[in-house]
């Protein structure tokens, strides 16, 4: 019983006393930002399904509207790693908006394509990012 005690006097001293606490000792914050940033991010679902509409249509054409269209369509050629022909994703800035104005997807058939297949000759969609 002496020794325990000893022991344990000597181990307070050093920092090193068990405790009976049961909780958990508090995590660094720099530690939960570095593991977030670690972790791959997902691209939003219309990204994607704009991607893959492009990809599944030759004669689709979409156009990127507002202020950081640029921006999503330069990803989005990164995305489709060549599958998809840049003169197909077509940007119109408006500078006009805010700039946290979501981007907007509309998807169209170029005159040329339109009067090869079927009258079908501009198809409008709202997708927000």
């Amino acid at each position: 019983m002496v020794r325990r005690a000893t022991l344990l006097l000597v181990l307070a001293a050093f920092g090193c006393a068990p405790t009976t606490s049961t909780q958990a000792p508090p995590e660094r914050p720099a530690a939960r930002a570095e593991a977030a940033r670690t972790q791959p991010r997902r691209p939003p679902a219309v990204f994607v399904q704009a991607i893959t509409e492009l990809e599944r249509n030759p004669n689709l054409c979409l156009r990127l509207v507002g202020p950081r269209a640029e921006p999503v369509r330069k990803a989005m050629l990164r995305a489709a790693r060549g599958r998809i022909d840049d003169a197909r994703i077509v940007v119109d800035p408006d500078p006009v908006e805010p700039a946290l104005r979501p981007v907007e997807y509309r998807f169209f058939v170029p005159a040329s394509a339109a009067s090869r297949g079927p009258s079908l000759q501009t198809i409008h969609a709202y997708m927000p990012q």
